[in-house]
């Protein structure tokens, strides 16, 4: 098939591991044509605001044709509606035979509408990242974006989409209460891994081999976490519970870029403790090798897409439980907490380090049943199935 993704809902950065990223990868991989059309707003390097780059046409070198559109105007107001220049034709131009929108928070979702209703053989899904969690979190984004323009923008182009696709069940619930859609209108489709950046028959060398750069021992525990930390991550909550276990054969690798407001006492905190390693931002065709290279994820806040990529690699992981995740246990990969405490966090890293028949059976699990559930490569033909 023709298949054409819109990702207009915020940045695109090429070649990232987002899902954005992966859908399409995967889907030129089995053999369809694909075009992604996006904005000309990007994360910047240092994970702090967004840059702009300039609108145009390339070939990625991972099959997907790309293409930038530049806003209506340059104007906040426009940028906060997402009404683009030239939408419909692009559209047109591209001619496709399905359409997925990743998001359906902009407005011109108008001119989706239009094309497919001047188009009724083209099959339109869309996805729904957002969640009480992430979005609506003042009066003027719940009610007057979320429950008045985006709801508004949801119901016009609803008798057009053959389902929207929810990524967790949080967001399920969010788009049923905040937008009204109905649950026989609704799928999961949940985030995952780049399965070809998982290799277990290299996982020893790769191993080794972090390790060494990192000058961590090859005999020593080590605990990975990362992503865009900000305060609600509780990142600092596993520092500090890291911190009360005094054992030197101990290790904690973190990656990401912390939010403005907690990042200087953030650095303060790791300097603290030579166990400690923070990498900041890693790209995400490399992130899978330090995920080898360690022995237990830990995530004792809210939610990140790197929950599945972890798992996905083979790797145990404690998180923290919130209502609607409880899909990331596949079937004993995974421990919750449920006190939010630095203690609660001390009890799961004594427990999985001092009972290795535990973390090797958690470890079995995640390669297997895990590695299944989350590769991109099955998530990709499930997005684009039209039945």
């Amino acid at each position: 098939m023709k298949v054409l993704h819109l990702c207009l809902c915020g940045p695109y950065n090429e070649y990232w591991g987002y899902q954005d990223n992966l859908i399409p990868k995967f889907n030129v991989k089995d053999g369809h044509e694909v075009t992604v059309i996006t904005t000309i707003l990007t994360d910047s390097v240092n994970r702090v605001g967004y840059d702009k780059v300039v609108a145009g046409e390339c070939n990625l070198t991972t099959g997907e044709k790309l293409i930038r559109i530049n806003f209506l105007y340059s104007n906040k107001i426009i940028e906060k509606l997402r009404l683009y220049k030239g939408l419909y034709n692009k559209i047109n131009e591209e001619n496709p035979d399905f359409i997925f929108m990743h998001g359906i928070q902009f407005l011109d979702m108008r001119l989706v509408k239009k094309y497919v209703k001047n188009n009724p053989d083209v099959f339109l899904v869309a996805d729904n990242h957002a969640s009480y969690e992430n979005s609506a979190q003042n009066f003027f984004s719940k009610n007057i974006l979320h429950k008045f323009i985006w709801k508004y923008s949801v119901k016009g182009i609803f008798p057009y989409i053959k389902k929207i696709y929810m990524i967790a069940p949080g967001c399920k619930k969010f788009a049923e209460e905040i937008y009204g859609i109905p649950a026989y209108k609704s799928q999961y489709l949940y985030l995952g891994a780049d399965t070809e950046m998982i290799n277990f028959s290299q996982r020893e060398n790769t191993r080794r081999i972090i390790r060494k750069k990192l000058g961590i021992g090859i005999k020593d525990f080590v605990i990975i976490t990362g992503g865009k930390l900000s305060e609600g991550k509780n990142t600092k909550m596993l520092v500090e519970a890291f911190m009360k276990l005094p054992d030197l054969n101990l290790k904690l690798i973190i990656f990401g870029t912390f939010s403005e407001d907690i990042r200087e006492n953030m650095l303060s905190l790791i300097e603290g403790d030579k166990r400690i390693i923070y990498l900041g931002w890693i790209k995400g065709n490399n992130v899978y090798d330090y995920y080898h290279a360690s022995d237990l994820g830990i995530f004792p806040g809210t939610k990140s897409a790197l929950w599945e990529q972890v798992i996905c690699s083979g790797i145990p992981i404690v998180c923290k439980k919130w209502e609607g995740m409880e899909y990331v246990d596949v079937g004993g990969n995974c421990r919750f907490l449920t006190e939010g405490t630095s203690d609660e966090i001390v009890r799961e890293i004594c427990l999985l380090k001092e009972n290795p028949e535990i973390l090797k059976n958690m470890r079995m699990i995640a390669e297997t049943k895990g590695f299944e559930a989350f590769s991109y490569e099955t998530i990709a033909r499930q997005a684009i199935k039209t039945n």
